[in-house]
């Protein structure tokens, strides 16, 4: 099957929000500007507005559906994060795995800010949350995304391999359209997610967790000491 990526640019001015952000960038000046396919096309225009106001920006990449991980090597180099964008989502998972400051911008709402400690908490607790839910786990569900991009069937069996060798039982659900109501009914006691992951922020009736955590839990499966989780 052919795909075809048609190209869809926002029209939003970015100036407004990047005039707001400024105010409260502190003494931050090589600042790592990353964004998405969206507003790739404002890019000169951003960039240029910020070194006529005194910044040193370094373009540190786009962000690709909702990895960061290509981004988390190039923080040694910046002293902060400027994301371009809507939502916080992208901001927040940069700032927990790079430990930077992470400000944002929104061209479509005129909003910027900064993603703060106590977010990135909130977040961190409902991640350890759902490892402590899975923890006394003994059925898996593991779940593949069909789509372009997200389809990674080889970590969902290496993952399944980890987890029979722990005396788990395991079992890969495939689809399109990954729901939560569409998850529910199955004999699962949690849920692996390979897809996007902003999966893991829905609602649904089992914790579920993504691929990184997949290695806390399973140390956790061989040792007596849990205050990781505390």
């Amino acid at each position: 099957m052919k795909i075809v990526f048609i190209p869809c640019y926002s029209k939003a001015d970015p100036i407004p929000s990047l005039k707001g952000v400024l105010k409260i960038m502190d003494n931050y000046r090589r600042i790592g500007i990353v964004t998405t396919t969206q507003h790739i096309n404002r890019l000169e225009e951003i960039m240029k507005f910020l070194k006529e106001n005194g910044m040193d920006p370094i373009f540190c990449g786009r962000i690709l559906g909702c990895n960061v991980e290509n981004l988390i090597k190039k923080s040694k180099n910046v002293d902060s994060f400027l994301y371009i964008g809507s939502g916080k989502f992208h901001p927040l998972g940069l700032s927990i795995k790079t430990e930077k400051p992470v400000f944002f911008a929104n061209p479509l709402s005129n909003s910027f800010g900064r993603i703060s400690e106590g977010e990135k908490e909130r977040y961190l607790k409902r991640r350890k949350s759902s490892i402590a839910k899975s923890l006394t786990g003994k059925i898996f569900g593991i779940i593949v995304s069909t789509k372009s991009g997200q389809f990674d069937i080889n970590l969902a069996l290496e993952i399944k391999k980890k987890l029979e060798e722990r005396g788990k039982k395991a079992f890969i659900f495939s689809g399109d359209e990954i729901t939560p109501d569409k998850l529910l009914g199955f004999n699962v006691d949690a849920w692996i997610n390979t897809a996007c992951p902003r999966l893991v922020d829905d609602y649904f009736d089992k914790p579920v967790i993504n691929p990184d955590e997949v290695s806390i839990l399973l140390n956790l499966f061989d040792v007596e000491d849990r205050d990781i989780l505390q």
